[in-house]
């Protein structure tokens, strides 16, 4: 990926400008937009753009709509606090925002679908994937709610694409759009935007509308070869679900541990907890500074009042590390 990068940038130094160079810089950004659009099932490539990270993509998604005073939009407690800052900023539009709680009583989608049956809901934006606990939301059964109310469905996909497998021939959202440095391993400060038909606009390309400005060819070049390199492999990605049934095993035990997870799907590469004591919450601290695998401290909207933690992993994670780490838990079990 470095290398397509750097001779990327190498190439179009040598024309910069020119016609030539102009000519050089719209092919490489249509090829790259065929590559990644092509791994995701994505019929016209017409409606992919390319942005500089996820909260752009939110953004400028929510300003292209006509909000008027008392609109609606519909959100969950598991957003990431980027996009949650997006959402408020529409606030000083007159816009009132209802965030659902996924753990609500009685399940998801009936408490979804009665908020949707209550009033107009103008958008929903919800992640396919949670960042607090790796839960995948049924964004299929989502989007048939949103279709069948009238409701624009605007979804985050940073901690899905590359993750999980993602296939725009089974979805159709208003907008999609995810990061190129999480999941798919590509360099940052790229991303992508991906928008349904109903967000387009005639007089111009899908993409024309989002792409502002002049794009850093030599990292999108990269962030295509890195989908590239992703779409040679497993798209279910056993290695990381074995590697999640390991750790469930050794924390299940844990007296002062609490998995979190809920009664849907969850992403393979992501396993939550929460620290019910002092004792556990220092010991997770201290084993976090010493490993290499991705830990995350956070506050999960299920235990507001403990520490806890988010651990990934990716299938470049060295096994080294995942098995040393899960060695360091045996002392804290009661097995």
């Amino acid at each position: 990926m470095q290398q397509v990068i750097s001779r990327t940038l190498d190439t179009f130094s040598h024309l910069l400008y020119a016609e030539a160079g102009i000519q050089y810089y719209r092919d490489t950004l249509q090829e790259c937009r065929r590559t990644i659009a092509d791994w995701l099932g994505l019929n016209d490539e017409q409606r992919f753009a390319f942005t500089p990270n996820t909260t752009t993509a939110c953004s400028l998604v929510l300003s292209r709509i006509n909000w008027k005073p008392g609109n609606v939009l519909l959100t969950t407690t598991h957003e990431n606090s980027t996009i949650l800052n997006e959402i408020d900023k529409l606030s000083n539009r007159g816009v009132r925002v209802i965030t659902l709680d996924p753990d609500v009583p009685g399940g998801f989608l009936p408490a979804l679908e009665r908020i949707l049956n209550e009033q107009p809901i103008q958008a929903i934006v919800i992640s396919h994937v949670s960042h607090f606990d790796g839960r995948i939301f049924p964004i299929t059964a989502i989007q048939d709610l949103a279709q069948s109310h009238h409701t624009r469905l605007i979804v985050d996909g940073a901690q899905a694409v590359g993750h999980i497998p993602v296939s725009f021939q089974e979805i159709s959202p208003y907008a999609y759009f995810f990061p190129g440095h999480k999941w798919c391993t590509g360099p940052m400060g790229t991303g992508a935007l991906i928008v349904g038909i109903d967000g387009h606009q005639e007089t111009q390309p899908y993409w024309a509308g989002y792409e502002l400005g002049t794009q850093n060819i030599g990292l999108i070049a990269g962030f295509a070869k890195a989908c590239h390199l992703k779409a040679q492999q497993d798209p279910h990605n056993h290695i990381l679900e074995q590697v999640r049934e390991e750790w469930k095993v050794c924390l299940r035990h844990h007296p002062g541990i609490r998995i979190i997870e809920w009664d849907g799907a969850q992403a393979p590469g992501i396993l939550s907890f929460a620290c019910l004591d002092e004792y556990t919450e220092q010991a997770m601290h201290n084993l976090s500074s010493t490993h290499s695998i991705a830990w995350k401290t956070l506050t999960h909207p299920s235990y507001p009042s403990s520490l806890s933690i988010r651990i990934s992993w990716t299938t470049d994670t060295p096994s080294i590390d995942i098995r040393s780490t899960l060695e360091l838990f045996s002392p804290f079990s009661n097995e």
